[in-house]
């Protein structure tokens, strides 16, 4: 941050100011001759990168109040504008300071318009602050520093006459209900402890027959003064400044207004100049008197100083954003190596195990490969429980057959490798009847099939009478037959073709000696 120096005009003489940390130390006191102003262009020159602010205490002020109608934006300046040139038409030095809005009514807004009156006692100063392009932040007056500061002085929000003593004077500043009204500065001829009591209590009371007649203070009402002094003077004081039905005096010590402003030299004498200074540098009041064409230097150095600062502030999230980083790096690396350790660790356990497993001679890769086929196979093997639950189901429809034996296996083709009967019909079937309108193994093109091969025999009693075995095998068949299972007789309990001869059992030994007929029929599912 730069340094804070005020220039302090309070006659024909300005005294220049460094500000720091709370202590105000003087640096020079310049004439309005050539000689003190060349001396002043070298004070800025010397100093250019520090902030300048010019502070007025004089008597040459004006004040006016006015209740404007709330206006905003273009219509507010313009308006504001056009009074401060009607009241003060012959200085740039002025502005126009909101005290706020009426409660009740129209609302209309309390405006004072204050200047410094006399121009030529700043020409010469301001002349040489251009010259010098000076970081000037503004021209202020004590009243609006005391302005900034008074909650902390005077307690309370009523009417209050604040007295304050400088090197130009006796100051007397009206206040309601924290807000500046006017302030007049008395001079002094001889400076003297009694000069300066009796200017206070003559000047209040002139200041309240004023605010009587200006009607700032209902009549009958006591106007409180706040006299600030250095407590060795406050005594000296007293005899002179007496409370009456009209003014109640009170007494503020100095030193314990600059130990609330946070000034750490104590004052020696009841001047406040050092606590204006200080309360200017400290807490800057948002109005000034410059015209905007002797602040375009600061206003420049305020954009480049808060560019600056986001440039400061984006290094600083960068470096931290870099220092996070290079933390989680650092982590990863410790993380990384223990990995390896762990890996290492593991990988030596693995060889160990390996070693102690018994000798085979297939590789662990080659054995890995094979486990990942048998895997696979055993995920592609159909299951044969549909199929035997649905033989089990036929077989409990046709009690008279007797299920002697029974294979299974799975094959890419129903035949597996014999001779393939036709899908759309049975291999044996005499009769229309035995012949399926279509089979699963017309339609399949490929895949995996379940197949079981059944070996039966029909009841004993049967064996004479052959068209009752044809129709119980083709009933059996019938029932095994559905959309998803191919059936196929493949062999009978007589031959039936047409060069074969029937034979018949006639006697009671033939029938004892006969065995029960037998067949066989294939069952197949596409899996």
């Amino acid at each position: 941050m730069a340094d804070k120096r005020i220039l302090l005009l309070d006659g024909p003489l300005l005294t220049a100011h460094y500000w720091h940390a709370g202590h105000v130390h003087a640096e020079g006191e310049f004439s309005p001759e050539p000689v003190g102003l060349e001396a002043l262009a070298v004070y800025l020159k010397k100093h250019r990168a520090s902030i300048f602010y010019l502070l007025a205490d004089i008597a040459e002020e004006g004040f006016q109040l006015e209740d404007l109608p709330y206006v905003q934006g273009g219509d507010r300046n313009a308006l504001l504008q056009r009074r401060l040139g009607q009241y003060y038409y012959n200085t740039p030095l002025s502005a126009a300071i909101s005290l706020g809005r009426a409660p009740t009514g129209r609302r209309d807004e309390k405006i004072l318009f204050a200047a410094l009156t006399r121009i030529e006692t700043f020409t010469p100063w301001l002349d040489t602050l251009r010259a010098a392009e000076a970081n000037l932040a503004g021209v202020y007056s004590v009243p609006l520093v005391l302005a900034g500061c008074i909650g902390q002085l005077v307690s309370g929000t009523g009417p209050a006459l604040f007295v304050s003593l400088s090197r130009g004077g006796v100051r007397q500043s009206f206040f309601d209900q924290g807000k500046l009204h006017f302030s007049r500065l008395s001079a002094l001829a001889t400076k003297s402890l009694e000069e300066v009591a009796r200017s206070s209590a003559n000047d209040s009371a002139k200041i309240y027959q004023y605010l009587l007649a200006q009607r700032q203070i209902p009549r009958g009402t006591p106007l409180r003064a706040v006299v600030m002094a250095h407590s060795a003077q406050i005594p000296v004081l007293q005899e002179f400044c007496r409370s009456t039905s009209e003014i109640e005096f009170e007494f503020l010590d100095i030193a314990t207004a600059a130990r609330k402003q946070g000034l750490k030299d104590a004052p020696a004498d009841s001047n406040a100049d050092n606590l204006f200074i200080h309360s200017l540098a400290h807490k800057t009041p948002a109005q000034q008197f410059a015209p905007a064409a002797d602040t375009r230097i600061h206003k420049l150095w305020k954009i480049r100083f808060a560019l600056t600062s986001i440039a400061w502030l984006i290094l600083a999230s960068c470096l931290l954003y870099a220092g996070k980083t290079a933390l989680n790096i650092y982590e990863l690396r410790d993380l990384v190596e223990t990995t390896r350790g762990v890996t290492a660790a593991d990988t030596q356990r693995y060889n160990s195990l390996s070693d102690s497993l018994p000798k085979v001679g297939i590789t662990p890769d080659n054995l890995r490969a094979l486990i990942g086929r048998f895997d696979a196979l055993q995920k592609r093997t159909p299951a044969v429980e549909p199929l035997l639950i649905h033989l089990s189901l036929a077989l409990n429809d046709n009690p008279k057959i007797e299920l002697t034996n029974l294979t299974w296996k799975i094959a890419d083709s129903i035949d597996s490798g014999e001779k393939a009967l036709p899908s759309a019909a049975p291999a044996a079937a005499p009769a229309p009847a035995a012949a399926p309108a279509a089979t699963p193994a017309a339609a399949a093109t490929g895949g995996v099939w379940a197949v079981i091969e059944i070996n039966a025999r029909l009841p004993l009693g049967m064996i004479s009478d052959q068209r009752a075995q044809i129709e119980l095998i083709e009933s059996f068949a019938a029932r095994l037959r559905d959309p998803k299972t191919d059936v196929r007789i493949l062999s009978r309990p007589f031959d039936i073709e047409s060069d074969k001869s029937f034979k018949s059992i006639g006697d009671k030994g033939d029938a004892q000696s006969a065995e029960a007929p037998k067949f066989a029929l294939r069952i197949a599912r596409l899996m």
